[in-house]
């Protein structure tokens, strides 16, 4: 174990500048581009700390779980400042590099004994790199899906259907029942008793926009069903009043509906392929 042991050492004791090596030439490497406006002063710690918790690392029964928290750390922080996951997964594999690259490091192994040693020692380096690529990428991925989940709140509130609010979804059919009793007796106050056709259908929007969001393209018949009253409820109480704002209303009504639609398909299609994904993780522990 001499072999490897000098190399712990010299890792251990020459941690800062091969450290400041590694953040300079992370910070031009060309496949390592959200780096480049990092200052060097903030990339060096990074480097500092893993090659100062190489030798625990290294010398463990329990690689593993040993490097499974110091590497939880290194995705947590390259993930809050935005670097993508291959960019992060380089900037490690670059970090292995330069322990090798590091010049006192070619006179340790000159012996036909230490040769083997160089290969165990070089075995039990990648080993290590293995672990961290797992577990940086699967922390990467929780990070990920927990902030759609943050990202989405307000939207999972307005759908009714998040793990929280699973037994809200009953409801929808009341709360839609009555928005829309409400819309269709707005509509005939105003057109039936006053006589007016003013202002009041953006409150139609309401119907139309939350039956969008919770039934998707089958909601799209609240906006034609309204938009189809609207028009009626003209024709029959206000027989003097142009008939075509109310279907320039109408219309909009149903491309209000159609966009909101599929753009609450597209969210819910993008949510399914990430939650399906911490599902696999979450099965790992």
């Amino acid at each position: 174990m001499s072999g490897s042991l000098k190399l712990v050492n010299l890792i251990e004791t020459h941690a800062e500048p091969i450290a400041r090596q590694w953040a300079r030439d992370v910070r031009k490497n060309p496949r390592t581009p959200s780096y480049h406006d990092l200052p060097e002063e903030k990339l060096v710690p990074v480097g500092i700390r893993f090659y100062d918790n190489f030798k625990q690392m290294f010398f463990t029964d329990k690689p593993a779980d040993v490097s499974q928290q110091y590497f939880a750390r290194y995705a947590e922080e390259h993930h809050a400042r935005n670097i993508p996951l291959n960019e992060a997964l380089y900037a490690l594999i670059m970090m292995r590099r330069h322990i090798w690259l590091y010049a006192e490091f070619q006179t340790i192994f000159i012996s036909a004994v230490e040769q083997k040693q160089a290969v165990d020692s070089l075995v039990r380096t990648i080993l290590m790199f293995d672990y961290a690529i797992y577990f940086i990428s699967r922390r990467y991925q929780e990070l990920i899906y927990a902030r759609i989940e943050k990202n989405l709140g307000v939207v999972n509130v307005l759908r009714m259907e998040s793990p929280r609010g699973a037994k809200l979804v009953p409801y929808r059919g009341i709360i839609m029942t009555a928005l829309i009793i409400g819309a269709i007796g707005l509509t005939y106050y105003y057109h039936a008793v006053l006589g007016l056709n003013v202002i009041f259908t953006h409150l139609l929007y309401i119907p139309i926009v939350l039956g969008a969001i919770w039934w998707k393209k089958k909601g799209i018949l609240v906006a034609v069903g309204l938009g189809g009253f609207l028009l009626f409820s003209h024709l029959i109480f206000l027989k003097g009043v142009p008939f075509t704002d109310d279907i320039i209303r109408a219309a909009i009504f149903l491309v209000i509906g159609t966009v909101v639609a599929f753009l609450s398909e597209g969210v819910s299609r993008a949510e399914e392929m990430y939650r399906a994904q911490p599902a696999a993780v979450n099965h790992e522990h």
